[in-house]
């Protein structure tokens, strides 16, 4: 059974409509695809994602995966699934043809994720951290390296993780205290990780775990942190899974969610049998992983965003079958489908506008990624990389929140059966909960964006995302659909800019007043962020339809969607960031036995 949903038009719309993502085959990089190239592979990972993967999500919340005897098994058809999603080129579509890549742009990446995590979230994020596991060894590992373990975990033969969490490291990884004893072209490693997901389990031949270790000696705190492969099976001569490396799976964790993703308990050289292999250059380990966490922070907020765009779909539908109640106007006879009824109506706009918002949010961000890499122009290379910098945060941190709550607003539209496993709507909640928590924090990401994206290279990726919000009200202030709307952003954004004002004075004066309202500071340029990407699709839809003279339903969409998020949102930005720049101190001075 497959239970996944999705609005082609919807996704094809801010790819081809708002982005015109065919425009980055016009570089050298991407010069022998095209836009027909880039629609056919969105077509056929919608194809793969719904055939494929999605019946999974039933699957694996069914049976689970299970640990015995320092072992983890997962359900058959999970290990067929990542044979085939690595085998048919899904694990490295975006990278390079050298190690069995398809060459195509990396915002591809994106998009394909978002199919497959609305598909099933616990089975791809094992070929998603397989893929960036060997996306680092392609980027930082010598040539050995690269032949020994890309091509087979690209191809879905090996799998890879990223191991950095400690029992006495989290997100302080200063922390750490795994280590690494060099022992002639290698090292031993020590030391235990936990909370590592996928690491552990019988889907692929290998495990390649790209671990944080302290060479003997090093710096003590983040400078004296190295980066090393550690295959769970030594490779042979042949290049083929040998000796066990005495990397033991100590145990897993029982989780609200994600049952059918193995998040393991990890023993490196327990018995003095684990070696590793530096990535990279020493005590550079945590600089050359950011790669691999940035693009995880950006793959938290596609995974929030991806399940609430599944739970949205099942919520219309849904509420346009189920018959129950009257018309409250009186407009029709007997019992109505409750999207008749006006609450349900509130709850599906504000749902369908917060989809639609964060999947432009994100896959622009992904856009202006792609940008960074290929344009030859410097002054758009440095643009496009400081938004990218100022997005990330925000993207990893609003749509896992937001995500969280359309798939508790899509639970309210079911009434008591969306609180049933009759349909996967409690699945899609209880899955979605961690992405706040994942790959740090949402507070953490908000000190990331109020405290270092505001203030790098002299507040380069605010000015550049300021400069993109202020030239957007400039061009469409007097638009004849959406002018009020854009006037409307201009003046909340007029807003921001003092409180940012604010917050930046205090982030040195007063470190714990300006650490108290990062958050609801990130919150407010979500809004911001979302309300601008809806008027500029309904902008988008208003034209076409103006021009084609003809009702339309979807640009009637795209239109209300934004009219009715902007209107109901920004008054909220303009009061939390009212809030941020309050002096009342309670927060930091309250004393901890007063809580």
């Amino acid at each position: 059974m497959s239970d996944f949903k999705i609005n082609q038009k919807d996704l094809f719309f801010i790819l081809k409509e708002q982005l015109g993502y065919g425009k980055l085959c016009e570089f050298e990089r991407y010069e022998s695809l095209n836009e027909d190239t880039l629609d056919m592979l969105v077509n056929e990972a919608i194809r793969f994602a719904k055939g494929v993967v999605s019946p999974l999500n039933e699957i694996g919340e069914e049976q689970g995966v299970h640990w015995e005897n320092n072992t983890v098994t997962c359900p058959k058809e999970f290990k067929a699934a990542f044979k085939a999603y690595g085998e048919d080129g899904w694990t490295a579509a975006v990278r390079d043809p050298e190690f069995g890549g398809q060459g195509f742009p990396t915002m591809m990446r994106i998009v394909v994720n978002d199919l497959m995590y609305g598909a099933c979230q616990s089975f791809n994020m094992a070929p998603s951290l397989t893929h960036g596991a060997a996306h680092l060894i392609e980027s930082f590992g010598t040539e050995e390296q690269k032949q020994t373990y890309i091509p087979k975990m690209y191809g879905g033969e090996w799998a890879g993780t990223m191991a950095l969490t400690e029992p006495n490291a989290g997100s302080n990884l200063a922390a750490l205290e795994t280590m690494a004893y060099p022992e002639g072209d290698h090292y031993k490693i020590k030391g235990n990780k936990i909370f590592i997901s996928w690491g552990d389990h019988d889907l692929a031949d290998n495990i390649v775990h790209l671990a944080l270790a302290r060479i003997e000696g090093a710096p003590e705190g983040v400078r004296g942190i190295s980066l090393f492969i550690v295959p769970k099976y030594r490779v042979d001569e042949n290049g083929n899974p040998g000796e066990f490396n005495d990397v033991v799976c100590t145990g897993i964790e029982k989780k609200l969610g994600l049952h059918s993703s193995p998040t393991a308990a990890l023993a490196f050289g327990s018995k003095d049998g684990c070696i590793g292999y530096l990535c990279g250059k020493a005590n550079m380990g945590l600089a050359h992983m950011f790669q691999m966490m940035n693009a995880a922070r950006i793959n938290t907020g596609v995974s929030g965003m991806s399940m609430a765009s599944a739970a949205y779909q099942h919520a219309l539908d849904y509420t346009k079958s189920r018959v129950q109640g009257r018309d409250i106007a009186k407009r029709k006879e007997g019992s109505v489908p409750i999207i008749d009824h006006p609450d349900v109506r509130r709850m599906l706009l504000w749902m369908k506008g917060a989809v639609d918002g964060m999947r432009s949010m994100i896959y622009t961000t992904a856009f202006w990624a792609d940008l960074a890499q290929v344009t030859p122009d410097p002054e758009e290379k440095e643009r496009c990389s400081m938004l990218m910098e100022f997005m990330t945060p925000i993207v990893k941190a609003y749509c896992s929140d937001i995500g969280f709550k359309v798939c508790e607003t899509a639970m309210q539209c079911l009434g008591g059966y969306g609180f049933c496993k009759d349909y996967p709507i409690e699945q899609y909640l209880r899955d979605s909960k961690i992405m706040s928590l994942y790959e740090g924090t949402n507070g953490i990401q908000s000190t990331d964006l109020m405290g270092r994206k505001m203030h790098m290279n002299e507040g380069a990726p605010y000015k550049a995302f300021l400069k993109e919000i202020n030239d957007f009200c400039e061009r469409n202030h007097a638009h004849p659909g959406l002018g009020s709307q854009v006037r409307f952003l201009k003046d909340v954004m007029d807003d921001l800019q003092e409180m940012a004002r604010e917050m930046s004075a205090r982030y040195s004066a007063d470190p714990l007043q300006w650490a108290s309202y990062t958050y609801p500071a990130l919150m407010c340029f979500s809004e911001v962020i979302m309300v601008w990407r809806l008027v500029d699709m309904a902008i988008i839809a208003y034209d076409r339809a103006q021009k084609s003279g003809k009702k339309n339903d979807f640009f009637r969409g795209k239109v209300a969607q934004a009219t009715f998020f902007t209107d109901i949102t920004l008054p909220h930005t303009q009061a939390r960031a009212r809030t941020c720049t309050r002096v009342d101190r309670e927060v930091v001075e309250m004393a901890d036995n007063a809580f």
